[in-house]
């Protein structure tokens, strides 16, 4: 049935670090299984990379319009990015490995480095895990009033004042969710998604949380499909409590690293086209020699030894 993507989050381990020194880069995205729905929440795109060494972060969000992006074997995705998984599980031929393996080799490709992990987070589990650290602490610059937001429960609207705010966890995940704020847009909640996620991984490391954790690591198994190696949780909790967030570096990548192009070229589509040059330079950047994109590599996103279709 080429609507039901429940086997999307289904897939073999990727290649893994040669060392727990090397840099780990994960995919972090969502799935939405409550009230009937079970679909790839692809409007989330979000890598984090961590350099064990430095104790350096980057974060990177691909803003669901990213379209018309040059894949791995040469081609050109012409669709938005936010249905490259779709693409990928209703057109086995052209992508054998699956949808997940897919995006992970093309989002890789397109960053110039390689991709280790995933973290596919179902959001009825995210509101859970909030709640089971007490809220997450976010600073809200500009105040949200979204009058078409969806409670899913026969409640519109949602509300939030500029400040410092503890959200609990449905609350939180209006704050990620939301888009419909005048003069709000996805490259905010990219941003939005980008402050929770560094909050929650605040929460889990405090000391407190500690008795808690094997509370945690329950939820977390029933909210998190992950190709994650369950020994290096410990090793990884420990690298994210010593994280500084002034060492964490946060890019969306829209404006500057895309641009929109004339609506006369898009037939009044919206959609984003990534500068590849600067998205290389960035690459580069934040990964050194490392980058595809300084080493000339042709796929930084295939496995080892492996070939594109």
């Amino acid at each position: 049935d080429p609507s039901d993507n429940s086997i999307d989050f289904q897939a073999t381990p990727f290649p893994t670090p040669p060392t727990a020194s090397k840099r780990i880069t994960i995919l972090v995205t969502g799935i939405d299984s409550g009230n009937g729905r079970n679909h790839a929440l692809t409007d989330t795109i979000m890598l984090v990379s961590v350099d064990p060494d430095t104790g350096k972060v980057a974060m990177l969000s691909f803003p669901r319009d990213i379209s018309d992006f040059p894949l791995w074997d040469g081609r050109t995705y012409r669709g938005k990015i936010n249905s490259f998984m779709t693409w990928a599980r209703t057109n086995p031929d052209e992508f054998p490995d699956g949808p997940l393996p897919s995006l992970v080799r093309e989002l890789g490709f397109l960053l110039g480095a390689p991709i280790h992990y995933y973290a596919a987070v179902d959001l009825a589990g995210f509101r859970r895990m909030i709640d089971a650290v007490g809220g997450v602490e976010v600073e809200v610059e500009k105040a949200l009033n979204d009058a078409r937001y969806d409670w899913l429960d026969g409640r519109r609207g949602f509300q939030l004042s500029a400040g410092t705010h503890v959200l609990d966890g449905e609350t939180a995940l209006a704050y990620v969710r939301s888009r419909y704020s005048p003069g709000d847009n996805d490259f905010n909640r990219a941003r939005r998604q980008q402050q929770v996620l560094l909050s929650l991984r605040r929460a889990l490391t405090e000391p407190a949380m500690l008795p808690r954790i094997p509370e945690l690591v329950e939820i977390g198994g029933d909210t998190i499909r992950t190709n994650f190696p369950s020994d290096r949780i410990g090793e990884m909790l420990a690298l994210a409590g010593g994280v500084d967030d002034g060492a964490v570096r946060r890019y969306v990548l829209g404006p500057p690293y895309a641009v929109n192009p004339p609506a006369s070229e898009t037939g009044g589509v919206y959609r984003l086209r990534l500068d590849m040059d600067r998205l290389a330079a960035l690459s580069i950047d934040i990964f050194g020699e490392d980058s595809a994109y300084a080493a000339g590599a042709s796929d930084p996103g295939a496995s080892p030894g492996s070939s594109a279709p």
